[in-house]
C-alpha cells in the first residue's frame, strides 16, 4: 500500500509539472498574445500569472525527485530497469537545472528588458518550455515502461 501511495504522489507531481508547462505554452501564452495588443501589456499579465510561480514548479520536483528515490528503493528491478532509473534521474536532474536557470537567471532579465528585447527572451522561453515539457514527457513514458 504504501509503494502504492507513493507512486500517486509520483505520477500526480509529474503530471502537474508537465500539465502546467503544456498548458502554459499551448494555451496561455498563445491566447494571452491574441488578447493583448501592447508587447507591454502581455509582458505585465505574463509576470502577474507568472508570480509565486516558482515555487510551486519547485514543490512539484521535490515531490517527484523524493517519491522517485522512494520508488526506486521500495521496487524489485533488474540490472537493465536500474538503468531506466539512472536515465530518469539524470532527465530529472538536467529539467532542475533548465527550470532554475530560467527562473532565476532569465526570468528577472526579462522583467528588467527593454521593448526591443523582449522578442529574443520570449523566443527563449519557448524554447525552454520545449525542451522541459520534452524532457518530462521522456521521463514519464520511461516510468511508464518500468512499470509494464
Amino acid at each position: 500500500m504504501f509503494r502504492w501511495i507513493v507512486a500517486v504522489i509520483h505520477a500526480l507531481s509529474s503530471a502537474a509539472w508537465f500539465g502546467a508547462m503544456f498548458y502554459s505554452l499551448t494555451t496561455l501564452h498563445p491566447r494571452a498574445r491574441a488578447y493583448f495588443r501592447e508587447d507591454s501589456d502581455l509582458e505585465e499579465f505574463i509576470a502577474t500569472v507568472a508570480q509565486g510561480a516558482r515555487w510551486k514548479v519547485l514543490l512539484a520536483f521535490v515531490l517527484m525527485g523524493f517519491s522517485g528515490v522512494l520508488l526506486a528503493f521500495l521496487s524489485n528491478w533488474s540490472q537493465t530497469e536500474w538503468y531506466f532509473i539512472v536515465v530518469k534521474a539524470l532527465l530529472w536532474l538536467i529539467a532542475l537545472l533548465i527550470f532554475n536557470y530560467g527562473s532565476w537567471t532569465l526570468w528577472p532579465r526579462r522583467i528588467f528588458a527593454s521593448p526591443a528585447e523582449v522578442p529574443s527572451f520570449r523566443a527563449r522561453f519557448r524554447a525552454i518550455a520545449i525542451t522541459l515539457i520534452t524532457i518530462a514527457a521522456a521521463a514519464i513514458a520511461l516510468g511508464v515502461a518500468l512499470e509494464m
